[in-house]
């Protein structure tokens, strides 16, 4: 029997949840990335959008949960059409990718 999408929200929530737990506690498990990754691949198959807050707290590109120790964040300001715009710069020392959020 196929699994129904609020089940499917529920695991994915777990999963991430369960990942910052085991970051915050320093176990030094290494599959909490692999967690956050199977989440947002549940995520993508059942085509359910991850909350704004969860983005924040997880890097794109290598699923690491987002620290002080593995992340820098800066607040740039930028002109754009003759406007100046701030943004929030969080680089991910992990794989050096960086997220820009408009603030």
């Amino acid at each position: 029997m196929p699994e129904t999408k609020d089940n499917l929200k529920k695991r994915i929530s777990y999963l991430i949840d369960f990942a910052i737990f085991e970051q915050e506690c320093k176990t030094g498990n290494p599959y909490t990335a692999e967690y956050v990754q199977l989440a947002f691949d549940i995520s993508k198959k059942i085509n359910y959008r991850v909350p704004q807050s969860i983005h924040l707290k997880v890097c794109k590109y290598c699923y690491a949960i987002r620290t002080a120790g593995n992340t820098k964040a800066r607040v740039v300001t930028e002109t754009k059409n003759h406007k100046k715009v701030k943004y929030l710069k969080l680089h991910c020392l992990e794989c050096n990718n960086i997220k820009k959020i408009k603030v």
